[in-house]
């Protein structure tokens, strides 16, 4: 059965951000098999609380151009207003364009082949609604009102600085510890 790379990107963005939470000490479990109760939640995290869990929601693509972080596709005019994620943290996970494109399931995709970006879900859906404003506002060259439905989302790298590899963020809530 041949995978496609568009939902395989998504399995391997969450399997990669696992990962890297164990690498940094942070207990991530994959919600395969419940996402009925945890909608819109890609990992469980335990905390040193056993009654709190935190959430993260993993996006997982790659960007058009080097000067450029993939967000995630707007899905329509509800995301000028409505928070697009629900989680604790969302891991933005950017894969390397042409290694992504290229790759054939074959073990050639690598770790290095990822950037992570961390975010507090509040930060997430500010910077998300900007990108999200910003394109719907630009104008078109036939003078319409551009289409939010699937939209790729895209932020400038200077805005995620702060997030790149940021996982002492998600570490500092588990161990109930100022960030």
């Amino acid at each position: 059965m041949e995978l496609r790379k568009s939902q395989s990107h998504g399995r391997i963005g969450e399997a990669v951000v696992a990962a890297k939470c164990w690498m940094h000490g942070i207990q991530a479990h994959n919600t395969n098999g419940l996402r009925a109760n945890f909608a819109k939640c890609d990992l469980i995290v335990d905390t040193i609380d056993p009654r709190r869990k935190l959430l993260i929601q993993v996006k997982s693509g790659y960007a058009r151009f080097e000067k450029e972080v993939y967000l995630t596709q707007a899905s329509g005019p509800s995301d000028l207003e409505a928070p697009k994620f629900e989680a604790d943290f969302v891991v933005f996970v950017n894969i390397d364009q042409k290694a992504g494109e290229a790759h054939a399931h074959d073990g050639t995709l690598d770790f290095q082949h990822f950037v992570f970006y961390v975010v507090p879900v509040d930060d997430a859906n500010l910077l998300f609604r900007e990108s999200v404003q910003r394109e719907f506002e630009r104008p078109k060259r036939d003078g319409g009102t551009r289409s939010l439905s699937n939209l790729a989302v895209y932020v400038e790298p200077e805005k995620m600085t702060q997030y790149l590899g940021s996982w002492n963020l998600i570490r500092s809530v588990v161990l109930n510890q100022p960030s």
